[in-house]
């Protein structure tokens, strides 16, 4: 059985292998390619690969080597894997700190780095409400500032009963002998996400908009 070596976008593992197998060769849009079915040997999980010859190799020659044991990492290129491999998921109009700390967060959490994702998005967190309770009194526990930040409808009253259940993991993935799990991490993860929206993504979606009928409407 034929094999090649790529990044797995189901279990997120590098440099892994996968047995290929169920060639079909397609003439598309793009040219001539090959779709098969991928089995990542780290996870059992099947893949979709989407094949082209390399500058040294045609696709019937990556054909015919599929027909064979053999590895075709060095003659192919891979075009296109599904599901496709997960990239961080960044809300819109965020402070430069801010952005670069949650990219960071969701670089870590995409590879696997657990402990850097948890500080990271703690992180992030951390500078979000303090930016945000500037105007408030001060606060040192981030607790603290989004149950404040509730209470003064800058966040919902459900983020921030949400937060009290996951607001301490980032700390906990520093100190803690136990290291937070994969959940505990994409749970940490959805909550900052959706706590940066609120307080950058959705008032600036709105200001703009609420810009944009007013000129409309003077145009008019």
């Amino acid at each position: 059985m034929a094999t090649i070596v790529l990044d797995c976008s189901r279990c997120g593992s590098k440099d892994q292998t996968a047995d290929l197998s169920s060639i079909f060769t397609v003439d598309g849009n793009r040219g001539q390619f090959i779709n098969v079915a991928g089995f990542c040997r780290g996870c059992k999980k099947v893949l979709g690969i989407s094949l082209v010859g390399n500058h040294r190799h045609t696709v019937q020659e990556v054909a015919h080597y599929l027909g064979i044991k053999d590895d075709l990492t060095n003659i192919c290129e891979i075009i296109e894997i599904s599901p496709p491999c997960p990239t961080p998921n960044i809300p819109d109009y965020l402070p430069d700190n801010i952005e670069r700390s949650f990219l960071e967060a969701e670089r870590s959490r995409i590879s696997g780095n657990i402990l850097a994702a948890g500080m990271t998005y703690r992180r992030a967190l951390e500078m979000a409400t303090k930016d945000k309770a500037r105007d408030l009194p001060a606060r040192k526990i981030l607790a603290q500032r989004i149950e404040l930040l509730a209470k003064e409808n800058r966040l919902t009253p459900a983020l921030a009963d949400w937060a009290n259940h996951i607001k301490d993991l980032g700390n906990e993935a520093a100190h803690e002998e136990d290291e937070p799990t994969a959940a505990d991490i994409n749970a940490l993860a959805a909550l900052t996400r959706m706590t940066l929206i609120y307080l950058y993504e959705m008032p600036e979606r709105v200001r703009r908009m609420r810009e944009a009928s007013q000129e409309q409407g003077a145009e008019a």
